[in-house]
């Protein structure tokens, strides 16, 4: 069938609406209002208009709509109206898709790229001009909704899905990179709502939900709260609001934090449903509200903090079959959810480079340093040291290193540049209860140092144990692990244990899950990453070396080759007894440990290494000793170790 090409008008681009932007296939359809803006409950929303008559329209009455060209003359020619729309019916082959606040004010993605690049149809900036709008042909299936929240960083974005009922300004503002046609996309948008509303699992008795929300890790008074909930008698008016906020205020009273405020009230809407659903974004807004209007901590009496002391042991038995496994992996080898762990090393030794890899790394399920998998998640970056301009020169660098395209990261990787806003461990507390929960997996704090909070004395055990108390909490609040990037002490670092390198107290390399150490090699530009776990197996040391802007691995180095840190006293004795170590030559070491038996390469660098040779000598004193005939390689076949010895491998005879 032949597509009428569609018209030009001068005066709908003139009044801003570039008409030809607008698919014919919609434009055909005689299903259009007016809309403008109005206010109710104190918030603005979009009404319909009957183009025809001026007043109110409706999305289920036809008698209400008109055909495009009278919806958009209508618009034309009112100043009280602030648009034309679309409305969706049973009827027609059409559907929507609506993402609010998923652009930033360049028009950039913050969240969403995925769903948009996913059905590829016409896709449209909506009034705001910070959400889009997709039309499409498809049926949305029975078991999806109309709206899920929670989208972005902080939680305020939205995705709206209608088929019918409903109508959606169009604005005509095409997206640029996206088809100019409605396109038939069934199968995808069936996909998109099995994701959004998964409807495989069976939903749990309400019961058993109130149950399962407080078990693991209650505290006292988020029992207390809830049961006051659950005796309040307030009648419900429209949408639950005011009791919603009768809700928040209890929660603020009991001083619950934004998480255990929002598991606190999901367990008594099982009891006590709201007549709408309310989202996490909206709840910890009325929370925000009742801050304003209850004193926090108010409801709680001396009798029930004495009872948060009080002892609560459990069966091994059932702690063992409340967690049958570990936690998920964010690093292997390293990090699991919702742990925290330090990174350490010396001043100006590339630790930003080095976690700014990091992040990258977990932003896009690469590899850290090539040894260290990650699972693939959203970070957020905290840095309290560089300038923002400086992290956007740094990043990039990194990233073309790695062979990573910025644009790969902008729904994934994020940053916060903090330098002198005077944010420390207490003050961010107001600051993380503004992101959603769940959103990122990983939050990086470079560097600890700066965020410790006034009069703080570092080198106190009780003051860093509170410390990390905090850090602890706000894991469990947001549901991520943390990366706390520290310096290390002054001094020499060699002849220290792994817990004992950083500066500070003691007590901040016990108090995390991950203490991971970087200290400088005796070869020049290159450190060891040595690492004390507390749920991994014992991490084996690796020597990095430095290759601007990032650390590569050097397995030729001998991670025990730290470099000594030599005090004035001490350096006639050092030179001395360095002048007495033997000075090797190819000659010398093929003599001393190749012979004519052909012996494992392998073998002849650990005999090596026991006489006091560093593996980089190793390795340049062999290559010397092969280049001048001295030593020859025997291969005994495909995947076999390679050997040493002072003559030639015969060669194979044929048959």
């Amino acid at each position: 069938m032949q597509v009428a090409e569609p018209k030009h008008d001068k005066r709908a681009e003139q009044s801003g609406y570039p008409v030809h932007h607008i698919p014919q296939s919609l434009r055909d359809v005689p299903q259009w209002v007016c809309w403008k803006t109005v206010l109710r409950d104190g918030r603005e929303t979009k009404a319909p208009v009957n183009s025809n008559t001026g007043e109110w329209a409706k999305t289920n009455d036809p008698s209400t709509w008109s055909d495009f060209e009278t919806a958009l003359e209508q618009y034309q020619c009112s100043n009280r109206l602030s648009g034309i729309g679309f409305v969706f019916t049973a009827s027609d082959d059409f559907a929507g898709v609506d993402l609010d606040d998923c652009l930033d004010e360049r028009g950039e993605f913050v969240w969403g790229r995925n769903i948009v690049d996913g059905l590829n149809t016409y896709t449209e900036i909506s009034p705001s001009g910070l959400g889009v709008k997709l039309f499409l042909q498809g049926e949305k299936p029975a078991a999806a909704g109309c709206r899920k929240d929670g989208f972005g960083p902080l939680g305020i974005g939205k995705v709206e899905v209608y088929d019918q009922g409903r109508f959606f300004a169009v604005t005509g503002r095409l997206m640029d990179g996206f088809p100019e046609m409605v396109e038939d996309r069934q199968s995808d948008f069936q996909s998109m709502c099995d994701w959004l509303w998964p409807n495989n699992e069976p939903s749990p008795e309400p019961h058993k939900l109130t149950a399962e929300l407080l078990r693991v890790n209650e505290q006292p008074k988020s029992r207390a709260c809830l049961d006051v909930l659950q005796a309040m008698n307030v009648t419900d008016h429209n949408d639950g609001s005011h009791r919603m906020f009768a809700a928040c205020c209890r929660c603020v009273e009991h001083d619950l934090n934004d998480h255990e405020a929002l598991k606190t009230i999901r367990a008594y809407e099982q009891s006590a449903p709201f007549p709408i659903h309310w989202s996490d974004a909206k709840i910890l807004t009325r929370i925000r509200d009742a801050e304003n209007r209850c004193t926090r901590g108010s409801a709680l009496t001396i009798a029930q903090g004495y009872a948060e002391t009080l002892p609560s042991p459990v069966a091994v038995a059932d702690l063992v079959d409340q967690h049958p496994r570990l936690r998920t992996p964010i690093i292997d080898g390293l990090l699991r959810e919702g742990e925290t762990m330090n990174v350490i090393a010396p001043p100006k030794a590339g630790k930003s480079w080095l976690v700014t890899d990091l992040a990258l790394s977990i932003a896009t399920g690469r590899a850290w340093l090539g040894a260290f998998p990650t699972r693939q998640g959203n970070v957020l970056l905290l840095d309290n040291e560089l300038h923002a301009e400086t992290s956007a020169d740094r990043i990039p660098r990194v990233a073309e290193a790695r062979d990573v395209r910025i644009s790969d990261t902008r729904q994934s990787l994020f940053i916060d540049n903090l330098r002198g806003r005077l944010l420390d461990f207490e003050k961010l507390r107001a600051y993380f209860d503004q992101l959603a929960i769940g959103f990122f997996k990983v939050i990086i704090m470079d560097a600890f140092y700066r965020f410790l909070p006034k009069d703080t004395d570092e080198n106190s055990n009780g003051n860093l144990t509170d410390i990390y108390n905090l850090i602890d909490q706000y894991a469990d609040q947001l549901g991520c692990s943390f990366v706390l990037v520290h310096h290390a002490s002054k001094g020499n670092q060699s002849g220290k244990s792994v817990t004992d390198v950083g500066a500070g107290a003691g007590s901040q390399s016990r108090a995390t899950d991950t203490h991971l150490v970087l200290r400088q090699h005796q070869e020049p530009g290159c450190v060891v990453v040595d690492a004390a776990v507390r749920s991994w197996p014992p991490l084996e040391p690796r020597c990095l070396r430095w290759e601007f802007p990032v650390w590569q691995p050097d397995d030729y180095l001998d991670p025990a080759d730290l470099k000594f840190e030599r005090s004035n006293g001490r350096g006639r004795s050092q030179e001395h007894s360095k002048s007495q170590t033997p000075e090797w030559t190819a000659e010398s070491f093929a003599k001393k440990f190749v012979t004519e038996k052909p012996e494992k390469m392998t073998l002849i660098r650990s005999k090596a290494s026991k006489a006091g040779i560093s593996q980089r000598i190793i390795k340049e004193l062999q290559e010397e000793a092969e280049q001048q005939g001295l030593i020859y390689r025997w291969k005994s076949g495909a995947n076999k170790p390679v050997s040493l010895a002072n003559i030639s491998q015969p060669e194979e005879v044929t048959a």
